[in-house]
Order: C-alpha cells, then structure tokens, then sequence
C-alpha cells in the first residue's frame, strides 16, 4: 500500500457509487470516498460547471442512518460526521468514475440555497443502488461441507475474526479521518504486549477488536451445519473482501512464506530473542538487520506494508517481526480449513 499516495487520491478526488434521485438530471448522488468516507452531493446552480453539486462528507455510520430513515437528508449536510464539504462537477467524471473535488468554503456549504430542505428522507429517493452500500457488501459466505464440531466452528470464526480485526486496524490507521487519539491507540495495542507466547499475542488481537465500532465488528450470521452448507460472516465489506485476497496471496506464495517463517522463527529462537519482549532493545545491528530482511521478504510476500507495520510498532524490529510471525499462523490455519476439503469461497457470480 502506498500510504502517501492513496491520502492524495482520497483528498483530491472520489468515485461515483450511484445515483439516488433522478428528476430529468441527477438530483442527488453517492460517491466513494475510501475508507469509513462517503460523500452525498445534492445539484446545485453554480455558474461555470456543467453538473454542479454540493457534497458532505459523512462516515457508514451515518449512511447507515440515513438508510434507515432515522436521520433526514438536510442533517447529513449540517453534522456531517468528518466536517468536510467539497464542490464537485458530475460532469468531469472519468470513464473509471473517478470525480475531481475542492473543498467548500464556508458561504458555499452553510448557503440556504445550495441546502437540501428539512423532511427529505431515503424513501423518497427516485432510484435504488444496483449495490447497496449498507447490506449486500457487508456479508461474506463460506461453503462448509464434512464434519464440524462445534469448536471447528469457533476456530475458523476465531482465525476469521482475528485477521479481519487486523486488516481493519492497517486501514483504520491510514484513514485521513483518523483521530490522533484512534491512531494512538492502535499505537498502544501493536507494542504494549510482551509477544513471549500465546496469551500475549491474544491479548494483542483482543485490543484490535477493542477498538473497532459497534458497527465495524464482525458478526457470525447465518449457519447450516449440514453436509453441505454455509456460514455467513458479515462485517466491512472491504475488508472482508481484503480478507478474500489475503487468502489467495498467501496460497500463491504459500511455499515461500513457509520458508521464510521458519528462517526467521529459527533466528529469533537461536538469538534467544523468541521470548523477549517489547522492552527488549538490546539487538546488536546485525541482527536487526537481518531481522528486517526476513520480516520485510516476509511483508512482500504477503502484499502487507512493513513500512506500516514498524511506523505502528516504533521500528521496533522484534516486534514488527513477531506480529508478522503471527499473522502467518493465522492465515496458515484459516487456509488449512480450505486445504482439508471442508471450507470453499462460492463461485462468482
């Protein structure tokens, strides 16, 4: 992930998501704005652009909402959740749908003219997403056939949970909505554990899941445990689907991975640095260095940022390494369901 460029991305522009009122043109739309960032512009007049609109950048939260009527269109303009307004003009959409925006200043987005009127809620939208934003992305199913124990059961939504908390955590951090407080805090959970075994590094997860939303956890939804049948997880639907592509990057260069974890697990059991902790910093140079290659081919592999990875950890190389280490052993058990015939992704449709 190319952390600069994806914020310059984000602040610059936005990707068409649908439109949700049509009256002979565009009234009101849904654009993309990455992560926990959607903007709904309304059709303003506004001299020099084609399709002027006005748009407020509100978080899913909101969106959700709004989906469910409990908030009205005029709210999402005057308490949008990351205060950002912007102008954009519909008509500068790209064949991708990718829309240049500016930010709003204040006479632009508190102008009673360019405001949608109080008491328009989502049931009188003229048009329908062709895919809903708040529902049918959310979820994710697994096929599941052959004998699952109840256990069985709790270990695949565990490894699932634990990975999901985790990706969700990389991306939470590089949010441009990111709080101070909400970056520090993620911070805290990547090196304030010792990581000398294996309640440590559950406490680690357990601190990831601590920090998410009500509305950003993971949920177990429907399950048919006969032979065959299915569990339905359902949570951000990018990152379940980032989960998706962890699971076919890591089999793609599954014989590598191994061998790289093993090199690097070895080296850090024989420099007595498996059961050291995050206070520990008495790593000569050459070590870290080696460290850093082992964990960086690692990160490679894995199509993970290790640059992140040590900015989260303070260039704490034992510990970016041993993160790793154990973000490995999750996708190694989550694949090994795969591996053993009893789990398999639906066929696209």
């Amino acid at each position: 992930m190319n952390i600069s460029a994806e914020k310059k991305w984000k602040k610059f522009h936005a990707r068409l998501v649908g439109t949700l009122v049509h009256l002979d043109e565009p009234q009101v739309v849904l654009l993309d704005h990455g992560f926990d960032a959607k903007i709904i512009g309304v059709a303003i007049d506004k001299y020099g652009y084609d399709y002027p609109f006005l748009g407020a950048e509100i978080s899913f939260t909101q969106l959700q909402r709004y989906h469910r009527e409990f908030v009205d269109l005029r709210y999402l303009f005057l308490m949008p959740k990351w205060k950002k307004w912007y102008i954009f003009d519909l008509g500068k959409m790209d064949a991708a749908g990718s829309i240049p925006l500016r930010i709003a200043s204040q006479a632009e987005y508190t102008n009673e003219e360019h405001l949608p009127a109080a008491g328009f809620f989502a049931r009188n939208h003229t048009h329908a997403l062709d895919v809903d934003p708040i529902e049918a992305s959310q979820k994710q199913t697994y096929l599941i056939d052959g004998s699952w124990s109840p256990t069985d059961l709790s270990t695949f939504f565990g490894k699932i949970n634990d990975l999901y908390s985790f990706f969700l955590g990389l991306k939470k951090f590089t949010s441009p909505n990111a709080t101070i407080e909400q970056q520090r805090k993620l911070i805290d959970a990547f090196t304030e554990h010792a990581l000398r075994g294996g309640s440590s590094y559950v406490s680690f997860y357990t601190d990831l899941k601590n920090l998410l939303g009500i509305d950003e956890r993971l949920a177990m939804g429907g399950i048919k445990k006969e032979s065959p049948g299915y569990v339905t997880i359902e949570g951000r639907g990018e990152i379940l689907e980032e989960l998706i592509q962890a699971f076919t990057i890591y089999n793609k260069n599954l014989n590598e991975i191994r061998e790289l974890y093993k090199d690097l697990h070895s080296y850090l059991s024989k420099m007595g640095l498996l059961k050291a902790g995050p206070d520990f910093y008495g790593i000569s140079l050459a070590s870290t260095e080696q460290i850093r290659r082992y964990s960086s081919k690692i990160s490679e592999l894995l199509e993970i940022d290790y640059e992140l990875i040590e900015l989260l950890t303070h260039q704490h190389p034992l510990l970016s390494a041993k993160i790793l280490l154990s973000h490995c052993r999750r996708l190694e058990k989550y694949t090994l369901f795969f591996t053993e015939g009893r789990v398999k992704l639906p066929p696209k449709s």
